[in-house]
C-alpha cells in the first residue's frame, strides 16, 4: 500500500491541488491584475483547462495508472476519470476567481460610467430604460449533444439613459445597454411533426416580444458582458434596432441573481469540498486492485524511458506528414488548426452559434446555391464545437491511416475530397435551411470506401473479418444515433453511398486497365 500511495495516490494529489492552485494564479497575475490579456470566458474556464489535464493525464498520470494490475477496458476508465477529476475543480476555481475579483460600481446614472476603467459588476440607482427603442436577436441551438432538443433563445437589447432622448437614431448616442433572455427547449427527434414545431416556435418567439416590452429591469446589481460569449448575441440584437454603434466603444449588463456580497456563493465551499472528495474516491479507486509489479520494475528505468519515447514518436507520426504518408496527417491538422483558430478568434468552444459557423464557411443553401459553391469544400473542415472535432478526428484516425496505405495518399486525398463535397451537395438536395459544417461526410465517404474494397477483396485477407466488425458497427450506431437523435443524416449518407460507389467503379475498372495494358 505505501507504494500505492507515493508513485500513484501522491501525484494526483500533488496534481489536483497543484493544478487549481496554479492555474488560478496565473488567471488572476495574467488577465486580472496586469491586464495583457482578455479572452473570451469559455476559452478560460473551460478550453484550456480540458485540453492542460487532457494532456497531464495522456502524456504522465495514465503511466502511473498503469501501475495497477487492471484490464486495458479498466485502465481507459481510470484515466477518463482522472481527466474529468483533474478538470473539474479548476473550472470552478475559475468561476470562484471571477466573481470573487470582480470590482462593484455603484453610480448615480449611466451618464457617469467610465468606459475606460469598466469594472465587472455596476451598481446604477437612477435610470430609464427604453424597451421600444431595444431590438432582438433569436438563436437556436442543440439542447444536449445528440440534438433530442433545440434550445430557443430570445435575447432582446435596450439603451440605458438618464433621460428620454430627442432622438433615438443620432450615431454614437447610446453606448450603455442592458439585455435579458428568454429561453424555451422544443423537441426535435426524427419522427416529430416539423410543422408543428415550428408553429410553436414561432408561438414562443412572437410572446417573447410583449413580455419584453414590459419587462421591468432591476438595475442595483448588474454583470458587464464585456468578456462573455453572450456579449456577441445582444450585440446582434443592438444592430437589429438599426442604431448606429460600435460594438467596441458599448458596454452591455445583464441583470445578476443574488447580490454583491453573496456573489461567489458557496462556490468556495464547494471547490474544497470537490478536491477533497475526489482525493477520498481516487484512494478507494488505487485501493483494491494489485500492484503490476512488471510495470512498476520498469517506472523510471532507461528501457521504459525509451519505449515511452518511442510511443510518443509513434503517436506524433500519425500527425506528420511524410512521403508514403501524408494525406491522412495533413487532414487531421488542418481540422484541429482550423478549429483552434475559430476558438481564439471567439467562436463557442462548445456550441457555435449558426452565424459564426457560416461565416467561417458552413454549408448553407441560401448561401451556396447563390455563388458561394466554395462552401461544399470548406464546410468538411469546420465543426460544431470541440465535441464535434473530436468525434469526427477519432472516427478518422481509425480508418485513415490503415486506408491510405492500402490505396496510397493521393487516392486517398482525392476521394476524401470528393465524397465529402457530394455529401454537402447531398445535404443541400434535402435541406433548404440548415447549417451544415463538420467531416463526417467526407469519413462516412471513406467508411463506404473501405466496405467495397472489402467485398472486392482489395484489402488485407487478414484484417477483413476486423475491418468488417469495424465498419459495420461505426455505420450502423451512426446511423442509428442519428435516426434516434434527429440528426441531419443527408450528408452522411451521401458521403456513405459515393465512397461505396466510387470503391465499386473506380478500382476494379484501374485493375482491369493496368492488367491490360
Amino acid at each position: 500500500m505505501k507504494v500505492k500511495l507515493l508513485k500513484i495516490f501522491l501525484p494526483f494529489v500533488t496534481i489536483s491541488f497543484g493544478f487549481v492552485g496554479l492555474y488560478t494564479f496565473l488567471h488572476w497575475l495574467i488577465i486580472n491584475k496586469l491586464d495583457l490579456i482578455q479572452p473570451k470566458e469559455m476559452i478560460v474556464n473551460f478550453g484550456i483547462p480540458i485540453a492542460i489535464s487532457g494532456l497531464l493525464v495522456l502524456f504522465y498520470f495514465r503511466r502511473r495508472i498503469k501501475l495497477l494490475k487492471i484490464s486495458e477496458k479498466s485502465l481507459d476508465v481510470y484515466t477518463y476519470i482522472s481527466w474529468i477529476f483533474f478538470t473539474i475543480p479548476v473550472i470552478t476555481g475559475q468561476f470562484y476567481l471571477e466573481n470573487q475579483q470582480g470590482k462593484l460600481t455603484k453610480i448615480d446614472k449611466p451618464s457617469q460610467i467610465d468606459f475606460k476603467n469598466q469594472t465587472l459588476f455596476y451598481s446604477i440607482d437612477n435610470v430609464l430604460t427604453l424597451n421600444k427603442a431595444g431590438g432582438f436577436w433569436v438563436t437556436r441551438t442543440n439542447a444536449d449533444i445528440h440534438g433530442n432538443d433545440i434550445l430557443i433563445n430570445c435575447f432582446f437589447a435596450c439603451p440605458l439613459v438618464d433621460t428620454i432622448p430627442s432622438s433615438y437614431y443620432d450615431s454614437g448616442k447610446f453606448k450603455t445597454w442592458i439585455g435579458v433572455k428568454f429561453w424555451k427547449e422544443f423537441s426535435n427527434r426524427l419522427f416529430d411533426d416539423k410543422e408543428k414545431q415550428k408553429r410553436e416556435i414561432n408561438k414562443f418567439i412572437n410572446s417573447c416580444i410583449p413580455k419584453y416590452e414590459n419587462y421591468k429591469y432591476q438595475t442595483d446589481y448588474l454583470r458587464n458582458l464585456k468578456y462573455s460569449d453572450e456579449r456577441d448575441d445582444y450585440y446582434s440584437a443592438i444592430k437589429n434596432t438599426n442604431i448606429q454603434a460600435d460594438k467596441k466603444e458599448l458596454l452591455i449588463l445583464k441583470e445578476e441573481k443574488g447580490t454583491y456580497e453573496t456573489r461567489t456563493g458557496s462556490s468556495l465551499n464547494w471547490l474544497l469540498w470537490t478536491l477533497i472528495s475526489e482525493n477520498l474516491i481516487w484512494f478507494l479507486f488505487i485501493f483494491f486492485p494489485q500492484l503490476n509489479m512488471t510495470e512498476l520494475r520498469k517506472l523510471g528505468t532507461t528501457k521504459e524511458k525509451v519505449k515511452r519515447r518511442k510511443e510518443f514518436k509513434e503517436l506524433l507520426f500519425l500527425f506528420t506528414p511524410s512521403k508514403d504518408y501524408w494525406a491522412t496527417p495533413i487532414i487531421l491538422d488542418l481540422n484541429i488548426l482550423i478549429s483552434i483558430i475559430m476558438i481564439f478568434l471567439g467562436v463557442g468552444i462548445i456550441e457555435p452559434r449558426g452565424n459564426e459557423l457560416i461565416q467561417w464557411g458552413a454549408n448553407f443553401k441560401p448561401l451556396t446555391t447563390d455563388g458561394q459553391w466554395w462552401r461544399l469544400l470548406s464546410s468538411v473542415f469546420i465543426h460544431a464545437g470541440l465535441i464535434h472535432l473530436a468525434y469526427n478526428m477519432f472516427a478518422l484516425f481509425f480508418i485513415g491511416p490503415f486506408l491510405e496505405s492500402s490505396i496510397g495518399s493521393k487516392k486517398f486525398m482525392i476521394i476524401y475530397l470528393l465524397t465529402g463535397m457530394i455529401a454537402s451537395f447531398t445535404s443541400l438536395t434535402f435541406h433548404d435551411s440548415t447549417i451544415s459544417v463538420g467531416a463526417s461526410g467526407a469519413i462516412f465517404g471513406m467508411y463506404g470506401l473501405t466496405a467495397a474494397l472489402m467485398l472486392l477483396k482489395y484489402l488485407n485477407k487478414n484484417l477483413t473479418a476486423m475491418l468488417w466488425v469495424s465498419v459495420a458497427i461505426f455505420i450502423g450506431l451512426n446511423l442509428i444515433m442519428g435516426l434516434s437523435a434527429g440528426i441531419d443524416m443527408a450528408a452522411h449518407l451521401g458521403g456513405l453511398i459515393s465512397g461505396f460507389i466510387i470503391g465499386l467503379t473506380y478500382f476494379p475498372v484501374k485493375k482491369y486497365m493496368d492488367e491490360t495494358g
